[in-house]
């Protein structure tokens, strides 16, 4: 089998059919691919459309999850069973287009173990609000994975905008983060760093819908709090990329380069999550926020490594009473919050 698409759902009874017809809509022979369809618990009739699928298509798979915990989990899990000799990751409520196929082909001819493709956003009404710049290649075709994110950096940090190789993803033994919100940045990271062989189709495979409301833009104190988590990781990450450089496992051309946008990264989404705690909704929220974090990594050991001071400035001194001093931070976010929704009552 050349290709599987694996799909992890919750609640997307409104949007499956466009999801599903797309595929299907695509020139692969039927004996060519297969559908994992992940559901993660939903609560409307997701599942009973999916099984009208299945009653016209063969090749589709519907697995339920046990519990409800997120992309992360269902991907893995859909990974688990796929038997494509290539897999990508298509969520619910967007769709794919003919490049997608193109790009599969591509990577069956270079024997890629990444595949990058073209890959749009659009809004609820199909109107496209957000366009990758198309890149051109003269000479080479195959890239490493730190080649292409140094000399051509993609601007899709989600998984569905690549076709990987089904072993390349199985010997990297990175699985998706499970349970938490903005577990694919790390992922894809990952596996650039991993990948020696990767190219690019300028076909338009990918078109993601935004929805307002979805739990990726929404303000809440789980989201805000993984934005730290997913900082974390990074920073996990770029440490292991820095001992391969420093015991010359890794000597490739723009390998620092690399990593120090990785660490970047890092720091980037450990702030961005400071600055969120005031739009919480309740000074309970933030406490939680906290917890959330502290449950699962060393709040303050990511604060005290020195590295963590190269892109800021030393961070700002709300940043650093933040971590440092969790109840100092909470009673200041507190009075923020109280003002900023006072702000917002004001203005209206």
């Amino acid at each position: 089998m050349l290709v599987s698409f694996i799909i992890p759902s919750y609640n997307s009874a409104h949007t499956v059919r466009r999801c599903l017809d797309s595929i299907y809509a695509l020139s692969l022979k039927p004996s060519e691919f297969e559908v994992i369809f992940v559901d993660d618990c939903s609560t409307d009739n997701t599942c009973d459309i999916v099984a009208e699928y299945q009653s016209q298509h063969p090749n589709i798979t519907l697995l339920r999850q046990p519990k409800n915990n997120r992309q992360g989990a269902a991907r893995n899990r859909g990974v688990s069973v796929a038997k494509g000799e290539y897999i990508c990751f298509v969520d619910s409520d967007d769709a794919v287009a003919e490049g997608i196929v193109a790009a599969v082909r591509l990577a069956k001819d270079h024997n890629t173990d990444m595949t990058v493709f073209h890959f749009v956003n659009a809004n609820e009404y199909g109107i496209i609000t957000k366009e990758a710049d198309k890149l051109s290649f003269k000479e080479k075709q195959v890239f490493s994975g730190v080649e292409m994110q140094n000399k051509h950096a993609y601007w899709c940090s989600g998984p569905v905008a690549y076709v990987y190789k089904n072993d390349f993803l199985k010997q990297s033994s990175y699985p998706f983060r499970e349970g938490v919100l903005y577990e694919d940045s790390d992922f894809v990271a990952v596996h650039l760093y991993y990948a020696q062989r990767m190219a690019y189709s300028p076909e338009l495979g990918y078109i993601a819908y935004y929805r307002e409301g979805s739990t990726t833009h929404s303000t809440s104190y789980k989201n805000t709090a993984d934005y730290f988590l997913l900082g974390s990781r990074m920073l996990a990450f770029y440490t292991i990329i820095q001992q391969d450089i420093d015991s010359h496992e890794r000597t490739d051309e723009g390998i620092q380069q690399f990593a120090d946008g990785i660490l970047e990264g890092a720091i980037h989404n450990v702030t961005m999550s400071l600055k969120r705690l005031y739009k919480l909704n309740t000074p309970a929220e933030i406490v939680r926020y906290y917890k959330r974090i502290d449950t699962q990594v060393n709040r303050r050991a990511i604060y005290t490594d020195p590295r963590m001071y190269k892109y800021t400035y030393g961070w700002s001194r709300m940043a650093q009473l933040g971590i440092r001093h969790k109840f100092f931070s909470i009673f200041i976010n507190s009075c923020l919050l109280i003002a900023y929704q006072l702000y917002v009552k004001l203005k209206k």
